[in-house]
């Protein structure tokens, strides 16, 4: 078995240029690319999960198994690599009106738009420096599911009552200099389970 040494700091700013700081008992450990001054809050429980780099993982990201409908498909779930990071950004329905004759605007608070939610992240082979060819594939697979309403499970995307999504779009991404490893990005939004009434 060979053994790597990976600065994933570097990897994801040259990759996304995203900053990312390491979280260990839930309190920053080091301050590094301009974090002084964030504070982290405390987890009143212990970090149970460990990448296989022996890093402690607060968040994750897992999508359940389920039966695809339409299709009868069995899909058995997936479950994102620890080397991830996840943003969420929600927008408002907000109809803009202008006055005639005088200044301003008018809005009207129509809704809620769904989460837009980005999962950026990188598959490693850390068992030697081939390419981690299967788990792209599971990865590609889960993609092309044809399927609008998976339910997922992470630490962070519960927070906001995020507990389904819909995968949009996903976008290999090269990593210069890394044969054994493949970056990714994937844009989905959050969902909500409904069911339609027939009046009949």
């Amino acid at each position: 078995m060979s053994s790597y040494n990976f600065n994933f700091q570097e990897l994801f700013k040259n990759t996304f240029n995203f900053n990312i700081g390491y979280v260990g008992n839930a309190i920053v450990d080091t301050y590094t690319n301009s974090f002084e001054g964030i504070q982290v809050l405390e987890e009143k429980k212990p970090l149970q999960l460990v990448s296989q780099t022996g890093v402690h993982v607060w968040d994750y990201v897992k999508l359940l198994p389920k039966i695809i409908e339409g299709t009868g498909e069995r899909f058995d779930g997936y479950d994102f690599p620890f080397e991830c990071v996840v943003e969420a950004t929600l927008t408002k329905k907000i109809v803009v009106t202008d006055i005639f004759g005088a200044d301003g605007e008018v809005e009207e608070l129509m809704g809620l738009n769904d989460y837009a939610i980005t999962i950026k992240g990188i598959i490693i082979n850390y068992q030697s420096d081939d390419y981690p060819e299967f788990e792209f594939r599971r990865l590609r697979y889960v993609c092309e599911l044809k399927d609008t309403m998976l339910e997922v499970e992470g630490t962070f995307l519960n927070m906001l009552n995020i507990n389904h999504l819909s995968i949009h779009t996903f976008k290999p991404i090269p990593t210069p200099g890394y044969k054994n490893m493949q970056a990714f990005e994937i844009e989905c939004r959050s969902k909500r389970p409904f069911k339609i009434n027939s009046l009949s």
